[in-house]
């Protein structure tokens, strides 16, 4: 089976990060894959003049598509010419919100020069309908998302039968726990990624905490926070590089994450997989990827809670340990190599024989 991929690449993704992980783990034998990665924004198009760029970036957004950049119309134009030369059995969207726009329009009486178009949609409920096309969803012989939260937005728009929920996956070899975790006396929590994280609440809780000298806030993200004056915050920013940010997770006791809201979250998924414990926000996507006791999840990311919660595994180091199993092994249950073969799955379901 011949699949082509478009995928957008974002800067601040790691070399182990991303929906697109589960492709290093399909079945080589059955499935050939080709994919274009496109800039998040209009750097691939081969025209330089800006006159021209700025008109043909407003042509191509004005359906609503505000993430859809002159990068995406390459890579359907490029796509395309694919169509044309050679079989495409599949042609992937993993970024429906940004790629998405002009080639699901293609009738299906051109038969095998039309493959079949599937994309994957990560945003929540309330942030898709200002980012996506009704008229391009409804085209599309199938979507998959990576939270059932996103469900009905989407039977709105499609048969119940072309929407397939495949969680997201982590690489459990690399975002493991660490074998020689240092001794120290200090217990740090770790913050990662920006978009869609509750910062306020993060200072509001480091605020509070800010008596227990043990306790350090560590947040990883190149963007403002608003935490930079904190004297128990340290922020790391640009240069963590993949093993920096594996040895931040190895080297804290927990991964403290309010969220303002969620699907799949990668900073979820990568703290599971090193072994910690989860104090994150009350939300039915998160509870779907921590079903068990590896997190304690708080409603409305009320700080006292939050600091209650942080405070209560600093002293219990047993809860905290039980808790740590709990999360290593919620994780290997979603390595990628156990979501690679739902893709498969998938596949062989848009494309029966």
């Amino acid at each position: 089976m011949h699949i082509r991929v478009i995928r957008t690449r974002y800067p601040h993704w790691g070399a182990y990060s991303g929906i697109n992980q589960f492709m290093n783990y399909l079945d080589q034998g059955k499935y050939s894959v080709d994919m274009h990665v496109a800039s998040d924004s209009d750097e691939d198009f081969p025209i330089k003049n800006r006159m021209v760029r700025d008109w043909l970036r407003r042509v191509v957004q004005k359906r609503g598509m505000q993430w859809y950049k002159l990068s995406d119309l390459t890579a359907e134009v490029k796509a395309l010419k694919q169509c044309w030369r050679k079989k495409i059995d599949i042609l992937h969207y993993l970024d429906g919100e940004h790629s998405a726009q002009f080639l699901p329009k293609l009738p299906k009486r051109l038969g095998k020069f039309r493959p079949k178009m599937v994309a994957t949609y990560h945003q929540p409920s309330e942030v898709l309908e200002s980012l996506i096309n009704r008229d391009v969803i409804a085209k599309l012989d199938c979507v998959t998302v990576v939270s059932p939260e996103q469900v009905p937005f989407f039977e709105d728009l499609l048969p119940p039968d072309k929407i397939v929920v495949i969680l997201h996956g982590i690489n459990t070899d690399h975002f493991r726990p660490a074998s020689d975790r240092k001794e120290e006396n200090k217990f740090k929590c770790i913050t990662v990624g920006h978009y869609l994280r509750d910062f306020n609440a993060v200072q509001q809780v480091a605020e509070k905490l800010s008596v227990y000298r043990e306790i350090e806030f560590h947040v990883v993200t190149s963007k403002p926070t608003g935490l930079e004056n904190l004297t128990n915050v340290k922020i790391h920013g640009e240069h963590v590089d993949d093993a920096d940010l594996l040895n931040l997770y190895q080297q804290s006791q927990i991964l403290f994450l309010p969220l303002i809201q969620s699907t799949a979250n990668n900073s979820l998924l990568e703290g599971l997989a090193c072994g910690l414990p989860v104090v994150s926000t009350c939300l039915s996507s998160v509870r779907v990827y921590v079903p068990g006791r590896g997190a304690i999840l708080i409603k409305n990311n009320d700080p006292n809670q939050f600091a209650d919660a942080i405070l209560h595994l600093v002293q219990s180091p047993e809860d905290r340990r039980a808790m740590a199993i709990a999360a290593r092994k919620r994780a290997e249950e979603l390595d990628w190599r156990n979501i690679a073969t739902q893709y498969e799955d998938f596949y062989l379901r848009v494309t029966p024989s």
